[in-house]
């Protein structure tokens, strides 16, 4: 199967929504509380989405992409753009946002290929350093961003429909490392 990862489109607003509605409730089950899950609901996350992607266009400093399969099947998503207030004094200059592949296609390299776009996507912006946040009791996710380089650099708590989520800072000081994963993604790409 040939896969690639592409710069988001506003007709891709559904496909987002759908993965996000269902990664989430993969990545998230018993680690957030049920109403967050349970109010990921399509059509507002379909509105959400299409809203991004439109900002995405106008711009340059928001970039979201996807990766599908050869007929346009989409398996993750990322987006990143430039680090603001607190988490621009933690992770650096640049904050990878999201970033989520189904269950069902991770460790194929996905993740690292969207990595890799990111990175390279905030580079080019003149973006040297960089991290995300990760939930705190999400281990797999956590194990993945220690094995590509990821520093632990402080916690935080993230307001999500009211609830406190406890979270945990990963950062890169040089993305040009993490730019240095093409020699470990698939060479599909």
């Amino acid at each position: 199967m040939s896969l690639m990862i592409r710069r988001a489109e506003q007709s891709d607003a559904p496909a987002i929504a759908e993965l996000q509605q269902t990664t989430w409730r993969e990545t998230y089950s018993g680690l957030l509380p049920t109403p967050v899950l349970d109010g990921l609901a399509l059509p507002r996350l379909y509105r959400t989405w299409r809203a991004e992607l439109i900002r995405q266009d106008g711009d340059l400093d928001h970039g979201i992409f996807v990766a599908e399969t050869e007929d346009g099947k989409a398996l993750g998503y990322a987006t990143c753009g430039a680090a603001a207030g607190q988490a621009a004094d933690i992770l650096g200059d640049g904050e990878i946002h999201q970033i989520y592949v189904k269950a069902s296609h991770q460790g194929r390299g996905l993740g690292r290929a969207l990595m890799l776009a990111c990175s390279r996507w905030l580079l080019m912006r003149g973006l040297f350093s960089g991290g995300l946040w990760v939930v705190k009791g999400n281990d797999k996710a956590r194990a993945f961003y220690e094995s590509i380089g990821g520093e632990m650099a402080g916690d935080k708590r993230d307001s999500m429909q009211g609830w406190q989520i406890p979270v945990v800072g990963y950062t890169w000081s040089d993305l040009y490392e993490l730019a240095g994963l093409e020699s470990e993604v698939p060479s599909w790409l």
